[in-house]
This record gives structure tokens, sequence and C-alpha cells, in this order.
């Protein structure tokens, strides 16, 4: 099911564009060192895009249920009880992603000092918010489906 708003679209469009730019840089960098003049910055440039394709793309799966799930169990429970479940599931899942963007934060804002070995001048704090901002993504997401959880009700 693609994803129908434009901030979807573009999250979409962005983790792309990450994944491609990471798998390009690396066959760069790769063939840079075949030949004898290896990219220094490659594989932290890499790393950058790596980052943030993943994060992106966890937020995607996670709005078209793509990430693993074992329901198996649920399957054999009465509806209320599985409505309890998904309710507590979901509401788990939430507070975890809030923590993870809260202490995503502490951690750009602790290596906005730091910088890449082979990038001088290229703040690693620009990977630590590709978790922040990424679980932030997700948090909204859970919370959406949290509340689409509570609008359908424990009769569904």
């Amino acid at each position: 099911m693609p994803t129908s708003s434009w901030i979807g679209r573009l999250e979409e469009a962005l983790a792309m564009v990450c994944l491609l730019a990471s798998s390009l840089v690396v066959f760069a960098g790769g063939v840079a060192r075949f030949l004898g003049h290896p990219l220094d910055w490659s594989i932290d440039l890499a790393t950058f895009f790596f980052a943030w394709a993943v994060f992106l793309g966890a937020d995607l799966a996670l709005k078209e249920g793509r990430h693993v799930a074992v329901d198996t169990f649920q399957a054999f429970l009465p509806t209320k009880v599985r409505w309890g479940v998904r309710f507590l599931t979901w509401s788990l899942v939430a507070l975890f992603l809030f923590l993870l963007a809260y202490y995503g934060f502490q951690m750009a804002y602790l290596t906005r000092f730091r910088s890449f070995q082979g990038i001088p001048g290229f703040s690693y704090t620009w990977v630590t918010l590709s978790v922040a901002l990424g679980s932030l993504l997700m948090l909204c997401t859970a919370l959406g489906k949290l509340r689409e959880l509570l609008w359908r009700g424990p009769w569904s």
C-alpha cells in the first residue's frame, strides 16, 4: 500500500535516495581502493546515508505493517482480548519510541562537536539525528495506529 500523504511520499523518496547514495558511495570507495586511490571519506559518508535510509525505511515499514510480527497466538484469542493485546503492544511500542527519540536527541546534542575521521568538519550529529527523527516519525505512526485502534474499539 503506497504512502498517500506528501510527507509520506517525501519520506519514501528520501529513504530511497539515501539507500542509493549509500550504495553508490560504497561502490565508488571500493573501485577507488582497487585502483590504488582509496577515498578516506567513503565509509563515513556511506554510514551517514545508510543510517538515514534505515530509520526512514523503518517508519515506512511500520506504516505499511511490514515489520516482523508473530500473530498466531492472537488469532486464537477472543476479539476483545485480541484488541487489548494490540492496544498494550502499540502502547509499549509508542513508549519505546518516545524514549528512543528522547535519548536520540540527547545523543545528537552530545555528539555535536564530534566529526567523522574522513570528513573533517562534518558533525556526527547528522548521523545521530537519524535515530532521533526516525524514532519521532515512528512514534507518530505508532500513535496513529493506537488512535485507529481506539477509534474502532474492542468490538472490531
